[in-house]
């Protein structure tokens, strides 16, 4: 399910990288201690059931993420992938990310039967951010899961990051290109899909843009430890994804997301 993916990513977002700059938004940092600083969470998401899908799965899950005492809280959109830092200039970053990929079964959609399975996977690779500003981000993130058929995977966006208060407010658009063997993969249609579901027909695709859309989230601080995070978003299948017969017949174009989660921090010592 595509709602599974985006979730496990969410669910380490914010150890993703973000800016150091001053004037960016600063959450709030627990009293120092010698430790670490803990930050657990409860997800709450609903997407896509599988890349395509025009019906949403939930999903409630945990979460949890660490940073040391002293060190400045890093900004990440929940939709980020799960990476950390190598290079960090405070302007410039760049190190390895990953993203689980769920997968699309005929058992989960009594309309698929017949088409092939996409098996979930991992997708690892690289991620670089830029701060064209201090509250304006631009990051990069080129992927190729496991399996030489899972394909390359690269993913494109913009955040505007403003904080009010207590709140701290972002959005901007995205835009993902796969290659051929992720379209065929994920879109395409086998003769043999077809001799087995009669609704469909060969298809083909070669790699190119995916999809388009926006993403936004919006976050609140509740008092020194607690905050909530709701956060959503659009993406638009294009080019040969819109074409599918997969998501002629059985999906839609128009994805959409919702999530929202609550964190709470407090320091751990000792170690």
């Amino acid at each position: 399910m595509s709602v599974i993916r985006s979730a496990l990513t969410i669910a380490f977002a914010t150890a993703a990288c973000a800016s150091h700059a001053a004037d960016k938004p600063t959450p709030y940092t627990p009293t120092p201690a010698s430790g670490w600083i803990v930050t657990v969470k409860a997800n709450a998401v609903s997407g896509p059931r599988w890349d395509g899908a025009d019906t949403n799965g939930f999903i409630a899950y945990p979460s949890v993420s660490f940073r040391r005492p002293g060190t400045t809280p890093k900004w990440a959109s929940p939709d980020d992938g799960i990476g950390f830092s190598v290079v960090d200039t405070g302007v410039f970053e760049l190190g390895p990310v990953a993203r689980i990929r769920s997968g699309r079964y005929n058992g989960g959609d009594r309309r698929l039967t017949g088409v092939h399975d996409v098996k979930w996977t991992v997708e690892p690779g690289l991620f670089a951010n830029f701060w064209i500003t201090p509250n304006l981000r631009a990051r990069a993130e080129a992927r190729h899961g496991f399996r030489s058929q899972d394909g390359f995977h690269a993913s494109f966006g913009v955040d505007w990051v403003q904080a009010f208060d207590r709140f701290t407010f972002a959005i901007g658009p995205r835009l993902d290109v796969a290659d051929a063997k992720f379209m065929r993969t994920n879109y395409g249609v086998t003769f043999q899909d077809s001799a087995w579901n009669p609704l469909v027909w060969a298809y083909r695709p070669s790699g190119g843009v995916k999809s388009y859309g926006v993403y936004s989230s919006l976050g609140y601080q509740f008092n020194d430890a607690w905050s909530a995070t709701l956060h959503g978003g659009y993406n638009r299948l294009t080019n040969k994804a819109d074409n599918s017969p997969v998501v002629r017949r059985f999906g839609s174009p128009d994805q959409f997301m919702i999530g929202l989660q609550f964190a709470y921090s407090f320091p751990v010592s000792g170690f």
